[in-house]
């Protein structure tokens, strides 16, 4: 870890008592997060498993339909049999002409189905989990150690993007942890993970040498691969949500503190956003940044209006996100 020799032994008991303090806290934030998380992914997987459930019910239907036809037939055929009636023959099946109609209109009620949901879900990619070139555990980090994500990604609260920390954010406690000895590591196929050597990986990358405690050689990125993206034309600003909406990451990101290897949670879909939008409360305790909306804080306590949504504050106007 990085030298301070400018500290003074009290300055690093209040540091240590700091931690302390900070860890024996309830981690409420997280908890709210990722049930916020969970009930937007359960609300956008229950949608889908509707459409399927009605897809599947209006094709039984359909089916169901032909039959009582052809029994329809096969029965008028026998009252007029037994009537001495003459009847004409039944046409076959296949050259009915009101059967082939039915299943023309099926076949282009079902392929505009699927055309429609595969046009729709063009660009996405939930559950997305690629192989990253080095192993790194969020539930070990933020989970088990407790590591908060600002202190990787700093930016996520000042910037429009997150940032993927550079090598160095990880050297200040690999410098000092050259071994993994927490518990077993898998990835998602059940491959037992070798902790140290992934922590050698880090090191092969940056040109540290762990036992002359010193950097050798010139380091080199890491090729990190990008999960979540968005299309060009959509505007989004992390600070803007984690700042000024004080929106947990396990929110989008799904309970992060948990996953091994990062997948996307969420479709990002347009519509998961708006919905989002139109359901969440302004936060505005101790928020400076919702001054200018005093209004809307008279309004509530008057008892006009129960509370505000971000849909009330403009968050579904559409050059909010495409401009």
């Amino acid at each position: 870890m990085t030298a301070f020799p400018g500290l003074k032994d009290e300055d690093i008991d209040n540091i240590l008592a700091y931690v302390a303090q900070e860890q024996s806290k309830p981690a409420g934030g997280a908890a709210q997060g990722a049930a916020a998380g969970a009930e937007a992914g359960a609300g956008a997987q229950d949608s889908g498993g509707n459409s399927l459930l009605f897809g599947i019910i209006t094709l039984i239907l359909a089916i169901v339909a032909v039959i009582l036809m052809q029994i329809n037939s096969n029965l008028n055929k026998l009252a007029a049999e037994k009537e001495g009636h003459e009847h004409a023959e039944p046409v076959p099946f296949y050259k009915n002409k009101a059967y082939i109609a039915i299943c023309i209109i099926l076949l282009f009620v079902v392929g505009g189905y699927f055309t429609i949901q595969g046009a729709i879900g063009l660009g996405r990619q939930q559950d997305y989990m690629p192989e990253q070139p080095i192993f790194y555990s969020h539930k070990v980090h933020a989970g088990i150690n407790q590591i908060n994500c600002l202190y990787c990604h700093s930016s996520a609260e000042k910037s429009k993007h997150a940032m993927i920390p550079s090598e160095n954010v990880c050297m200040n406690c690999h410098k000092a942890i050259t071994e993994y000895t927490g518990p077993d590591l898998f990835t998602a196929e059940g491959k037992k993970v070798n902790g140290t050597a992934e922590i050698q990986k880090l090191f092969d990358h940056v040109g540290w040498d762990p036992n002359a405690q010193r950097y050798t050689k010139p380091g080199q990125p890491i090729e990190w691969v990008k999960i979540h993206s968005l299309p060009d034309h959509v505007y989004f600003n992390h600070s803007q949500h984690v700042a000024a909406g004080k929106v947990q990451c396990q929110t989008c990101h799904g309970e992060i503190q948990n996953m091994d290897e990062v997948h996307q949670f969420a479709d990002l879909s347009m519509g998961w956003c708006i919905n989002c939008h139109r359901t969440t409360n302004v936060q505005f305790a101790e928020n400076n940044y919702y001054s200018i909306f005093e209004k809307l804080h008279n309004d509530i306590k008057d008892g006009k209006i129960k509370d505000v949504t971000v849909e009330m504050v403009g968050g579904t106007e559409c050059q909010k996100c495409h401009y």
